[in-house]
């Protein structure tokens, strides 16, 4: 068990994950299941990494430049992660 007991809010650099990420190959937009591209092309082309607060352990999520407009408008197909909640 960890002795840490405040919860400090982690500075999150969109580009170092980004660079992370891409780095695996296996990042989809969470809203449209979109493939995250290269490294430069996701800068490029303006992906964000979104921290998601959680009871017990924070996410992040990958959201492509479209879904950033209005991702309320968007419907998650089927097969997305943003379907399965």
């Amino acid at each position: 068990m960890s002795a840490v007991k405040t919860r400090e809010r982690i500075v999150l650099d969109v580009d170092d994950a980004l660079h992370a990420i891409c780095s695996t190959g296996k990042g989809r937009c969470w809203f449209c299941d979109r493939r995250l591209p290269h490294v430069q092309e996701a800068v490029h082309t303006g992906w964000d990494v979104q921290r998601v607060e959680g009871e017990r352990v924070a996410s992040i999520i990958l959201v492509c430049p479209r879904c950033q407009l209005k991702p309320e408008d968007l419907n998650a197909p089927e097969h997305s992660l943003a379907a399965r909640l």
